[in-house]
């Protein structure tokens, strides 16, 4: 006959049979931990598979038109640009624009001091011409 609380002291309801097979009765606290660690490893296994999606339909940037460098972008900076980027020196720390070669250079500068406002020092853009220049240099700030 198997008889409950066999070498157990504190009662935790372990029979003869449980202790020959290995087997112990799961206490709430040994349960409370098992079903954290598995809601855990769940939670886990859920948020790695969250952004795995196939992305074909997302369009990168929202300029449809193609901006053409000398018929846009060129009269631009002539006119909102050259005053400073002249190439001459006279003012300190301004990068010289006066060609395709040294305005593609630094297209991307371009495009964030436009953006943030911080240029032109004289005067502003029209938030038309701030897109324009995003759009190209965000389509590869060609010559064309």
């Amino acid at each position: 006959m198997l008889t409950r609380h066999y070498w157990s002291s504190n009662h935790n309801c372990t029979s003869k049979l449980d202790l020959i097979l290995g087997r112990r009765k799961e206490t709430f606290c040994m349960r409370r931990i098992r079903v954290l660690a598995m809601a855990v490893i769940l939670g886990l296994a859920g948020l790695s598979c969250e952004y795995n999606v196939e992305n074909e339909d997302i369009v990168i940037g929202d300029c449809e038109t193609v901006i053409s460098y000398s018929n846009e972008i060129r009269p631009l900076i002539d006119t909102s640009c050259m005053p400073c980027h002249n190439g001459d020196g006279n003012t300190p720390f301004a990068p010289n624009l006066t060609t395709y070669t040294l305005v593609e250079s630094i297209a991307a500068l371009i495009k964030d001091v436009t953006q943030s406002g911080r240029m032109p020092k004289q005067g502003s853009l029209k938030t038309a011409q701030i897109e324009a220049i995003k759009c190209w240099v965000d389509n590869g700030a060609l010559n064309n």
